[in-house]
């Protein structure tokens, strides 16, 4: 059947698409880059010289001696392994794509009176977050999905849940979108489909309601799909001051596509409404700007200091959402609600936090070298900078602290072989770490230089911790997520 599509006049602040993880999802970025860049754990802020290192200071582009190309591409693999309910799952998913893709051009001057000896201009694109990801639980719960549809329900008068003559549910559900708020939507979904009935129903004026689900066991399943990737394209230019110091700016258009796809089944014993079956498809696109100002200094001939700062990325957000929910009513009467309308939201603006970066490197002359960065970012300065957003910018307030990254990288070379490895720490930006652990990943790596050209291969393991939220109101069990996310990356450079 043909969708039909709805736009939302109205704006409620529990709509369930805008969210504080909508938040995270703009400001976090993943350390993703040309296969050295991720064998040395993105710890790059002073050392220059790799196309994915303009991403964390963009002084690294005066630190090129010849133009250089480099496309690198990536295979990830990802474990969810859940806890939820008394019961444990395993899921996992893999994804391959082109990872970055970037050019830097060098431009020397002989005139010794000339300020700057070398300009480097250069572009790329680099992927910051790659969502392609798939988690399973199941297991019992002494609460019901009905409650998400009863705290929507309570203060929803009954007569807006209630179907005028020739009005079909479908009608209806479109109606509330366009006039009234995502509540009453969700509302509407449980009363059409016996979940939630009203206290007083020959009352339309009734604005209280109980459940229809009668059972104290309930057998619970949610798989959650998720799609897509956010990245950046940057212009860069950079320019050598004497023999010892680099500077450099960014600017960078900033994208996000994410889809995610749930479905909650819940069944159970007792009387009433005892299978549900609850669908849910939204899909979130964004872009957006923000630049960077770095520079390296050479202190001696071996060491080297970098510091970078970044603006805050301001985005426009695009979102919309399918829903349809079935429910199953002892004697076996199916009730199923599909509307088939997709709630397209208005968009909406969001500022994510600044970032400032320091770094510092040891050259061993041509044998090695050691890189360390440190970056500072205050998770609590994310905003929505829309109208109508403030309960969520009181959740970020609330909730979210600053963070600082770690990254540790080394390499030693012999011959035309480098040997590889970095780690890297990202603290959490939640308050409550139970939300959301530390991130942690370890790397390793190879690379063969053949003159012109440079082939180099790297593995990436990432650990992280964090609740799984089914539902933001009326059901407070959480699933526990160990993720483990291996990455393998190869990287062709060339000289141009």
């Amino acid at each position: 059947m043909k969708k039909v599509i709805l736009v939302f006049l109205l704006m409620s602040s529990s709509v369930f698409a805008q969210d504080i993880t909508d938040a995270l999802r703009f400001s976090n970025n993943s350390i993703n880059g040309t296969a050295r860049y991720t064998a040395m754990g993105g710890a790059f802020g002073a050392l220059g010289g790799d196309v994915s290192a303009i991403q964390i200071n963009p002084a690294s582009s005066a630190v090129f001696l010849n133009n250089t190309f480099s496309a690198s591409l990536d295979l990830t693999d990802n474990t969810n392994d859940a806890f939820y309910g008394g019961s444990f799952t395993t899921s996992s998913s893999s994804d391959f794509d082109l990872n970055q893709l970037g050019a830097v051009f060098v431009f020397t001057t002989s005139n010794e009176k000339a300020l700057f000896k070398k300009l480097t201009f250069g572009f790329s694109y680099n992927r910051s977050n790659n969502f392609n990801d798939d988690y399973f639980v199941n297991g019992t719960s002494d609460e019901s999905i009905s409650g998400y549809f009863l705290n929507n329900a309570q203060g929803v008068p009954l007569d807006l849940l209630t179907p005028r003559n020739g009005e079909s549910p479908a009608d209806l559900y479109r109606f509330l979108g366009e006039n009234e708020d995502f509540a009453a939507q969700q509302a509407f979904l449980g009363y059409e489909t016996f979940i939630i009935d009203a206290l007083d129903p020959s009352d339309l004026n009734n604005t209280a309601y109980v459940s229809n689900v009668l059972g104290s066991d309930f057998s619970q399943n949610y798989s959650e799909e998720t799609r897509g990737n956010s990245g950046k394209y940057t212009l860069n230019g950079g320019g050598m001051i004497g023999d010892r110091l680099h500077l450099g700016l960014n600017l960078n258009f900033h994208f996000l596509d994410y889809r995610r796809f749930t479905k909650f089944d819940e069944f159970n014993s007792g009387s009433g409404v005892t299978d549900i079956f609850f669908d849910n498809d939204l899909t979130v696109r964004g872009s957006g700007f923000s630049f960077q100002l770095g520079g390296i200094a050479k202190i001696t001939k071996g060491w080297r200091v970098g510091a970078t700062y970044d603006s805050p990325t301001w985005m426009t957000v695009s979102e919309d959402l399918l829903q349809r929910l079935e429910t199953v009513r002892s004697p076996n009467e199916v009730s199923i609600l599909d509307p088939r309308v997709l709630n397209i939201y208005p968009d909406y603006d969001f500022k994510t936090p600044g970032r400032l970066s320091l770094s510092t490197a040891i050259v061993f002359g041509g044998a090695g070298l050691i890189s360390f960065d440190y970056s500072y970012k205050d998770f609590s300065a994310m905003e929505f900078t829309s109208n109508g957003f403030e309960t969520q910018n009181q959740d970020i307030a609330n909730l979210m602290t600053s963070a600082s990254t770690f990254n540790l990288g080394g390499e030693y070379r012999i011959l035309n072989t480098s040997l590889r490895a970095g780690y890297f720490l990202q603290e959490s930006p939640y308050k409550n770490e139970t939300f959301l652990g530390d991130t942690t990943g370890l790397s390793f790596g190879l690379g063969f230089n053949f003159g012109n050209f440079n082939l180099d291969f790297s593995y990436q393991r990432v650990e992280q911790d964090r609740q799984g939220i089914l539902y933001f109101t009326g059901l407070a069990q959480e699933s526990q997520i160990q993720s483990t996310f291996n990455n393998y990356m190869a990287t062709l450079s060339f000289n141009l």
